[in-house]
């Protein structure tokens, strides 16, 4: 887990931190805790499997999601938080992701947490993570899409809205976050 502190979120979760005894809260690659996958892929399929095309199936993303986890080092990562084996959050790491704006080269991608586990921090904790991997990679910008109701979130960790987009009859924003 990274010791930089970014805005209120991560003193909230850090305070949620302290209440807890022996917290075993770690920041893993995917490539190293694989049976996490059908959970994450079981979290996206819920919470984006309408904006697929036609005929994907939660077994697509299951697929994408285990692309996604064999690297610790090249483009795509995916990185999870966890207590033990309860996860907790999931962030990925991606080259080239939105045809639409191929200048854009690195992204943000694939943040989740649970509906359960929101408001206590734990997204701070990842997206902090993930900024300190892309700096240790020299990677001079990140950008992300999402949808228009979580602008805030990422307002909060630096990011800026670059321009608003209509994707499959959803609002969305592309943002970046220059590091």
């Amino acid at each position: 887990m990274a010791n930089k502190h970014i805005g209120s979120s991560f003193d909230a979760f850090m305070k949620e931190m302290e209440k807890q005894d022996n917290s075993t809260l770690e920041v893993s690659f995917l490539a190293d805790q694989k049976h996490f996958i059908p959970t994450i892929a079981q979290w996206y399929f819920s919470e984006w499997g309408y904006l697929m095309p036609p005929g994907k199936s939660a077994v697509d993303v299951e697929n994408k999601v285990t692309t996604m986890a064999q690297s610790r080092r090249a483009f795509p990562l995916t990185f999870v938080l966890h207590d033990k084996e309860t996860l907790l959050a999931v962030a990925e790491l991606k080259f080239h992701e939105h045809s639409g704006y191929p200048d854009y080269q690195h992204w943000l991608g694939g943040v989740y947490v649970p509906p359960a586990e929101r408001g206590k921090g734990y997204s701070s904790v990842i997206l902090t993570h993930a900024f300190a991997h892309a700096k240790t990679q020299e990677i001079p910008s990140l950008y992300l899409q999402c949808e228009q109701h979580n602008i805030t979130l990422y307002l909060k960790h630096e990011f800026a809205v670059l321009h608003t987009i209509q994707d499959k009859g959803v609002n969305k924003a592309i943002m970046v976050r220059t590091f």
